[in-house]
């Protein structure tokens, strides 16, 4: 017979038994349900979990209960461990160990029992949490400014709802990470990979399984005005995005891939930085910069700017533009589509559906009388003849071309038909470029420089010369680099240059009576960059050529 304390004794660890099993088994549904709904996949943990709880029940079945107490200790260590592993994944405004998730907790406790004011009074207003949803983190708008559907308690089905956050998440980690590109690429086996461009190189970000990332790709449909029926044909959307007081355009773009629907997103920040620091915020060294500052103040002629895609080529048409005053002088831009709204200039936007192209908006802005024409891109000879003859006419003329340095240009406007003497006349300037990605202030690393890069610097064996690369941190994600920066070569059209064009002499001689000129070609930039310690030499290798 079992005395009455021994009993008790059952009965205290029996109870205490099942409640952690019970604990255990709503801590485990938690877990694949919390995770899923961050970031829409399974958790890899759930089965150990399972099968943890399974093995403890096997060992309390066969050796007693005496071992409930480490079991107390295992429960919140894999709690806290599970929380500090989501948290590192999680959107900033759903991460637990913070202190906004305490006061919200606080406050929905209070509440609970009817002390919330009395919490109030303690608890900063514009700090205590919102029950209702929590802080919406990143807005989405419609093109015509409504909020999207299910961003807060009403609205949507759960499921529809569920997506749309996933949507906001999604964009708040681009946002964090200044990703300027959202890819949502659909894989074999129902699964869709959400990426992200940061300073140009593609990373991966999430994976969504299943119905989650078709709702999440129709979601982004509904927001950008799309036909969610239509899969088989591209479509294109805008929309936006309010984030702590900041507003990003998105271009939406969907196309049919052999597993399905793609997205591509283009995030757009008009408040950016750069845009509104004139030239001198793009890292020109001082001699170009006053040379190009000296160019766009001049009141006709032609700046070329060109590069590969991607490569900042319309940036620095804005800031250049920036460098005008928009008030003396009427500004008119042409562009496809329109990237940044600019405050007092006329902007246009390419439309061919409505057979609006480039040359014939070009014929028409040129009965406007304007001072300035931005023309977004040269791609036919109609577009590059019209603004040559505008910039011959008294008109300032900004325009872009793919090609890959100054030299290349001259040829690239030969080849689509434009006559020699046309060139040679209305050109001013050619300004080519590429973006290098800036390493990370917090853990750049130094060494020295190798043989090859002191032979080229030309610097003498004896003496030692430090360059840094790139290591990885939290604050770079890991990757080395923070940012991006420029570098460029300036082909101005002096007189030996209007010669061999005129005469189209072959690249290699254009090149060098531009070197002659004063003309540094865009490895060389990156050098100076890498001295400075602003940027890596594999960096600079990976963006140029010889």
């Amino acid at each position: 017979m079992l005395s009455a304390a021994a009993i008790d004794r059952l009965v205290w660890l029996g109870t205490a038994w099942v409640l952690l099993a019970a604990a255990w088994t709503a801590f485990c549904i938690w877990v694949d349900t919390d995770f899923r709904e961050i970031l829409g996949e399974e958790f890899p943990w759930s089965l150990p979990f399972v099968a943890a709880g399974a093995g403890w029940f096997f060992l309390t079945y066969q050796y007693g209960l005496g071992l409930l107490p480490l079991f107390l200790l295992a429960l919140p260590a894999a709690f806290l461990g599970y929380v500090a592993f989501r948290d590192s994944k999680a959107p900033s405004t759903r991460k637990m160990l913070t202190r906004r998730f305490a006061r919200k907790m606080i406050y929905l406790a209070a509440k609970k029992v009817g002390m919330e004011k009395l919490v109030e009074q303690w608890m900063p207003a514009n700090s205590a949490p919102a029950v209702k949803e929590a802080d919406i983190a990143v807005m989405i708008l419609k093109k015509d400014g409504t909020p999207v559907e299910g961003q807060g308690a009403e609205g949507l089905d759960r499921e529809a709802s569920r997506a749309v956050k996933t949507v906001q998440q999604i964009f708040e980690k681009a946002i964090e990470m200044r990703a300027t590109d959202v890819h949502l690429e659909p894989k074999e086996g129902e699964e869709v990979i959400v990426r992200c461009r940061v300073d140009g190189i593609m990373q991966n970000v999430l994976t969504l399984k299943g119905s989650a990332g078709r709702a999440v790709v129709s979601a982004i449909k509904v927001c950008a005005d799309m036909d969610i029926a239509e899969r088989r044909r591209p479509q294109d959307g805008t929309f936006a995005l309010l984030k702590a007081g900041r507003k990003f355009d998105v271009r939406a773009a969907s196309g049919p891939t052999s597993f399905g629907e793609k997205m591509a997103l283009r995030l757009l920040d008009a408040d950016s930085s750069v845009i509104n620091g004139g030239l001198t915020s793009l890292g020109m060294r001082e001699s170009m910069l006053k040379t190009l500052q000296a160019i766009v103040q001049q009141p006709h002629g032609m700046l070329i700017v060109c590069g590969p895609t991607g490569s900042g080529k319309t940036t620095t048409l804005y800031v250049a533009l920036g460098e005008i005053d928009v008030l003396s002088r009427n500004i008119v831009t042409i562009e496809d589509p329109i990237e940044y709204r600019l405050e007092n200039i006329s902007q246009t936007a390419v439309n061919t559906a409505a057979e609006l192209t480039f040359a014939k908006i070009l014929r028409s802005v040129l009965r406007q009388d304007p001072d300035v024409i931005l023309v977004g891109e040269i791609r036919d000879k109609e577009t590059a003849e019209i603004a040559m003859q505008a910039a011959l006419t008294g008109h300032f003329v900004f325009t872009t071309l793919h090609a890959n340095d100054t030299a290349t240009t001259v040829t690239r406007l030969l080849d689509i038909g434009i006559d020699t003497t046309l060139i040679q006349s209305a050109v001013t300037a050619v300004l080519a470029q590429r973006l290098v990605r800036v390493l990370c202030p917090k853990c750049k690393e130094p060494y020295p420089a190798p043989p090859e890069f002191r032979q080229k610097l030309g610097v003498p064996p004896e003496k030692e010369v430090t360059i840094y690369r790139e290591k990885g941190c939290p604050a770079c994600h890991g990757t080395g680099y923070k940012g991006r920066t420029g570098v460029y070569e300036l082909m101005t059209a002096d007189a030996q240059v209007r010669e061999h064009i005129h005469n189209r002499a072959a690249e290699s001689l254009l090149a060098q009576a531009a070197v002659s000129g004063g003309l540094r070609p865009m490895r060389d930039d990156g050098q100076r960059l890498v001295r400075l310690g602003i940027t890596s030499a594999e960096e600079v290798l990976r963006v140029t050529r010889e």
